[in-house]
């Protein structure tokens, strides 16, 4: 007779070491076969926690996710360990299968903005990210790509001045010269590349550059110009936004020159 064992838990998503718990369990009651029943809620809806964790197990012959069977002799909750770190992007800790679904597909970037990002940035960053998606459209850039570059831009702003003076001492000394005021789109980029695994060299670029609007490429100046010109941010910038469709170049070099002689009225640096 099979013996069969389940393990209930939330699995949003399933992390590394949960997974490690349920081979543990497997082994040392001699399952032959257990399965990983999702509860009915979570962040992600049950059917896309059911594909996470298909994903996940696929190397695993005797663990298998699905819906509770009679018969069990085994039945137990699985603690939830690290899934909140997980949501709020630190992808490292999820599953080894999924770690890379999940930044392709762009899983939980709602969650990681909410739990990184005061609410009045993390209302920008979305306001940016819209903009960014029109702004792409209007220049046949890949759209997805730029709704996720316009939420995540910001996604160390909060972070302390030691705690980034920390990262661009080792990843980009030179910024160090400049207001910590800048430093975010530096840490960003590789707080993003270490702790979620996003290796998309456009996105990275574009965020890194969306302070200084030094980048060229379409996508840099998208942005840029987005962080610059979105609707929140309590002035008319339609005339931007509309130069901008038109012609990135153009829109980016007009929010630049407006940005400098802001800049310089106000007597600030970069």
């Amino acid at each position: 007779m099979n013996r069969t064992g389940i393990l209930y838990g939330s699995y949003d998503p399933l992390t590394q070491k949960e997974l490690e718990y349920a081979r543990k369990i497997r082994r040392e009651q001699r399952l032959d076969l257990l399965i990983l029943v999702p509860s009915e809620k979570g962040v992600l809806a049950r059917s896309e926690r059911m594909r996470l964790l298909k994903r996940a197990l696929m190397p695993y012959r005797r663990i298998a996710c699905g819906n509770a069977v009679s018969g069990a002799v085994f039945e137990e909750e699985m603690p939830a360990v690290d899934e909140e770190e997980v949501r709020s992007g630190i992808f490292r800790l999820a599953a080894c299968g999924i770690r890379k679904m999940l930044v392709e597909e762009g899983y939980y970037l709602e969650e990681m903005l909410d739990a990184n990002c005061k609410k009045k940035r993390a209302a920008h960053s979305r306001a940016v990210a819209d903009l960014c998606r029109e702004l792409a459209q209007a220049s046949g850039v890949d759209e997805e790509l730029a709704w996720r570059a316009g939420m995540l831009h910001d996604i160390t702003k909060n972070r302390s001045e030691e705690w980034g003076r920390k990262i661009l001492e080792v990843h980009d000394p030179e910024l160090l010269d400049m207001s910590p005021k800048v430093w975010h789109a530096s840490t960003a980029a590789v707080w993003l590349k270490q702790e979620t695994g996003i290796t998309d060299r456009r996105m990275l670029e574009a965020i890194r550059n969306h302070t200084l609007g030094t980048g060229k490429s379409r996508l840099d100046r998208i942005l840029y110009i987005a962080d610059k010109c979105e609707r929140t941010r309590g002035y008319d910038s339609e005339k931007e936004i509309a130069l901008a469709k038109k012609s990135l170049a153009e829109g980016a070099a007009l929010v630049y020159a407006e940005s400098e002689s802001y800049r310089l009225n106000k007597g600030g640096k970069p």
